[in-house]
């Protein structure tokens, strides 16, 4: 089908006429969007998708006519839905539709009501439909934007049930549109958010001219970008791997650069104005360096990026080329860098390269979080006074119901009633504590991270928030990227003032580590041995079948590469025959030998979860709601979302590869793992 005025007739000019051409996904993607039907959009980074669903969005709209909300749009994060109100109320305008957002942050209406188009969270899209959802029937179009952030995660689990929830509220099913630039078995993921959906891919990756940095330290930073700075490149976006690094280089480094004071933080702790403003200021800066977490990882358009540098290894391949996506977005390549403190650094870096290139992400096992279900469930009793095990099934879609087998909602309630969730009111009915209603109260109740105590650092001066810190150690911190000396704390706040200098680390609420997937393990340890370098690996091929043993004298090191869960599960059979010394996601190492490699059964999978489910609901992230959820439930969830099963398959025909002596060289790297 042609993309023409046939098929865009109010919005092929005001929304393409500024461009001599449509791109490729938007070519592919708009008479898909068009036909009404559900579709999975993949594309790469700056290729034209927001377009490609925001122009059938707007025709839909006049298409429909009235004034209540006709398309949903659900981002990610706040400050996703910040930038697509900056980039999209222009061709919206022109268009003579109301479009805003809906966030705890802003509650755009017009006339009282939600615009035709609202761009929201998912913890909004909870809240609306629990609060106010007269205001979402008439909704004909849901758009999931970056849906590769929200899958597999509680979000994204909590996402499927709103979907559902929402599907169930409307006058008519709303068509669905999801849309990425990486996404890892696009198929399957599909599924899980669309209903007979056409997947669209789009191939094409833009060229990456990339170059290793040695050392991370903050002089060693500081020459790195005074070299970018010297080849004429303006605008650097350096990547971090904890919100920690991103305070202490970009304060350090303010005004100790050739950049000057155009150093800025931007991370999830910071308050909102904070985070806008570095936005704003990175957009209009001549030249520039932002030092961010994975907050500016997504289609934030800050404007022009010239230079990407990976301060750190990135938790897998889909977030690399992500990182690296934020580069080069006017052009036609991504100019990149890599920082690292040792070959180890080095060799990850090459293999995840290498992996993107050919498009393999490696992804882990999916599996759906029960402990999602018990926050829905708290949230609807809220919303409507009580809760019968009859409305419990009506928000469980059948794909998830089958996925935790038959009698799961009431074991979860009868649970939830044990750990004081709920109350039973008479023999059918159910009441949520008053601790429970006080957070619902609140507007606390409609998310699935988990939030630890926090206090606010707030400027004497001004009186406004800077950001959240759990605490601090010192008298003068770093946050928002400047130095800041404590004047008075109390109350869930600390007031400060700028200060020139000394200022120290805050503690921060911490991040869950990311975890190696057994695929990306595999890969990492099949390219250091010569087994292939991951780039012939399809996404069930875990790349050759040898563990190799490596001699060391009184040590044998094990490079199995099985990744985070693998390895815990790997220790926890080997020990069984000598004694592990050290194990990590790529190697095990025990004292003497190995005769022969473990076999498991699925009963000793099955023990090993029960035995260590503390460690692995973490590495799951099942979220803040996992006490609701009876034990077999839990421990059959997170058997399945961390993968044990995959590793035990692998063991069943795995070979053991002596290895007597290697180089020098990959010695360097094992020794870093």
């Amino acid at each position: 089908m042609i993309v023409d005025r046939a098929l865009l007739p109010h919005t092929l000019g005001n929304w393409f006429g500024r461009f001599n051409t449509l791109t490729d996904v938007q070519m592919e993607a708009i008479p898909v969007i068009m036909t009404g039907r559900d579709a999975l959009i993949c594309s790469a980074t700056a290729s034209g998708k927001t377009e490609a669903y925001g122009a059938p969005a707007v025709e839909l709209v006049l298409r429909e006519g009235g004034e209540g909300t006709i398309v949903l749009i659900i981002a990610p994060t706040r400050a996703l839905t910040n930038d697509l109100k900056r980039r999209l109320e222009g061709p919206m305008g022109l268009s003579h539709v109301t479009f805003g957002r809906y966030t705890g942050e802003h509650k755009e209406k017009f006339g009282g009501k939600l615009p035709q188009i609202v761009v929201a969270t998912p913890e909004a899209v909870d809240s609306l439909i629990a609060r106010r959802p007269a205001m979402l029937k008439a909704i004909r179009l849901v758009v999931l934007d970056e849906i590769h952030v929200l899958d597999s995660t509680p979000r994204g689990d909590q996402l499927r049930i709103l979907l559902h929830r929402l599907e169930n509220l409307c006058e008519q099913r709303p068509q669905r549109v999801a849309v990425s630039a990486t996404v890892d078995r696009p198929d399957k993921l599909a599924l899980r958010y669309l209903h007979d959906p056409s997947v669209v891919v789009v191939p094409g990756l833009r060229k990456i001219k990339g170059r290793v940095f040695h050392g991370r330290g903050t002089e060693s930073m500081g020459a790195h970008l005074d070299d970018l700075a010297g080849h004429q490149l303006k605008k650097v976006l350096v990547f971090c791997r904890s919100r920690n690094q991103v305070e202490n280089l970009s304060s350090k480094l303010r005004n100790e650069t050739r950049f000057g004071d155009a150093v800025f933080a931007h991370h999830g702790s910071m308050a909102k104005n904070q985070r806008e403003r570095t936005e704003r200021l990175f957009l209009q800066a001549p030249a520039a360096v932002a030092f961010a977490t994975m907050t500016l990882e997504m289609g934030i358009d800050i404007g022009t990026v010239d230079y990407i540098m990976l301060a750190d290894v990135p938790a897998d391949v889909s977030s690399l080329l992500q990182r690296i996506g934020r580069g080069g977005r006017r052009g036609d390549s991504t100019r990149c860098g890599y920082v690292t403190e040792d070959p180890t650094e080095t060799h990850l870096f090459q293999i995840m390269f290498r992996l993107g290139k050919a498009g393999i992400l490696c992804g882990a096992p999916y599996g759906f979080r029960p402990s999602v279900l018990v926050q829905q469930i708290l949230v609807m009793a809220c919303s409507q006074a009580y809760i019968t095990l009859d409305d419990i099934r009506t928000i469980v879609p059948k794909d998830i119901q089958q996925e935790l087998g038959a009698g799961a909602c009431k074991a979860l309630v009868e649970n939830m009633v044990e750990t004081d969730l709920l109350e039973r009111s008479g023999t059918e009915r159910f009441v949520v504590s008053e601790e429970i209603e006080t957070r619902y109260n609140r507007g606390s109740l409609h998310g699935n991270i988990a939030d630890g105590p926090s206090v606010s650092v707030v400027d004497r001066m001004t009186g406004d928030v800077i950001g959240k810190v759990q605490s601090a150690d010192t008298n003068q911190i770093e946050v928002a990227g400047m130095h800041r000396r404590i004047v008075k704390g109390g109350d869930g706040r600390i007031l400060t003032d700028a200060t020139g200098g000394g200022g120290g680390p805050a503690r921060f609420r911490s991040s869950s580590s990311p975890s190696t997937s057994f695929l990306l393990g595999r890969a990492v340890v099949s390219g250091l041995m010569g087994a292939g370098d991951g780039a012939g690996l399809g996404p069930d091929q875990p790349g050759g079948q040898f563990i190799y043993a490596v001699d060391k004298g009184h040590h044998t090191v094990l490079l199995h590469g099985l990744g985070t869960v693998g390895s815990l599960f790997f220790a926890h059979q080997v020990g069984k025959h000598a004694r592990v010394v050290e194990s990590n996601a790529y190697s095990t190492t025990i004292t003497g030998g190995l005769a022969e490699l473990p076999r498991p059964e699925s009963g000793q999978v099955a023990g090993f979860v029960s035995e260590r489910i503390g460690d692995l609901a973490k590495l799951a992230s099942m979220g803040p709601w996992a006490k609701g959820v009876p034990s077999s439930m839990r421990e059959a969830a997170v058997r399945r979302i961390c993968g044990a099963d995959q590793v035990a398959a692998f063991l069943q025909y795995a070979q053991l590869k002596e290895v007597m002596s290697v180089s020098p060289e990959i010695m360097d790297v094992i020794g870093g793992f």
